[in-house]
C-alpha cells in the first residue's frame, strides 16, 4: 500500500514546476503516475506468477490509465498540445494506449489464460515506459515553446 502511493510522488513534483504542459496537469500526474506504477510492479510480477490477484490489480490500473488518458484527451486546451501534437504527442498517445486501454482489451480477452495475461502485461510495461519518456519530452516541447507561458499560478 504504501508502495502505491509513493509511486504517485513522481506525479506531484513534476506538477508542480513552471513547466507549462506539467503545471496545467497537476492533477493529473499524480493519479496517472500512480497508475502506472502499480500497473508496472503488478505487470513484473505477473511476468512471472500466475496470480489471479495480480490480473485483477492489473485490471484496475488499466482502468485507471485509461481513464487518466481519457481526461488528457478531453482537455482541448492549446496548453495540451505538446501531449496531443509532434513527437512528446505521438508518444503520449502510444504509451496512453498501451498501458490503459490496449492493456484493458487484452485482459478482457485473456481471462484465465496465461499467455494472454503475459500479453498483458507486457504490453502494459511499454505502455508505461513509453508514458515516462512522453512526459519528459512534452515538457521539453512545452517549455521550448514562445507561446507558452510559464506554469505559474497567477497573482493574487
Amino acid at each position: 500500500m504504501l508502495g502505491g502511493a509513493l509511486a504517485t510522488y513522481t506525479g506531484v513534483l513534476i506538477g508542480v514546476t513552471a513547466v507549462p504542459v506539467w503545471a496545467r496537469n497537476v492533477r493529473v500526474l499524480p493519479f496517472h503516475f500512480g497508475a502506472s506504477g502499480v500497473a508496472s510492479a503488478s505487470a513484473l510480477l505477473e511476468l512471472r506468477h500466475d496470480d489471479p490477484a495480480l490480473h485483477r490489480i492489473g485490471f484496475a490500473a488499466a482502468c485507471a490509465e485509461t481513464v487518466a488518458g481519457a481526461a488528457i484527451e478531453a482537455d482541448g486546451s492549446r496548453g495540451q498540445d505538446p501531449l496531443k501534437h509532434g513527437r512528446s504527442g505521438r508518444l503520449t498517445r502510444l504509451g496512453g494506449l498501451l498501458s490503459g486501454p490496449a492493456s484493458l482489451a487484452i485482459r478482457l480477452l485473456a481471462g484465465r489464460w496465461r499467455a494472454g495475461r503475459v500479453a498483458a502485461a507486457t504490453v502494459s510495461l511499454a505502455g508505461s515506459m513509453i508514458t515516462r519518456v512522453a512526459w519528459m519530452e512534452a515538457g521539453r516541447a512545452s517549455s521550448e515553446d514562445p507561446r507558452e507561458p510559464l506554469g505559474l499560478p497567477e497573482p493574487t
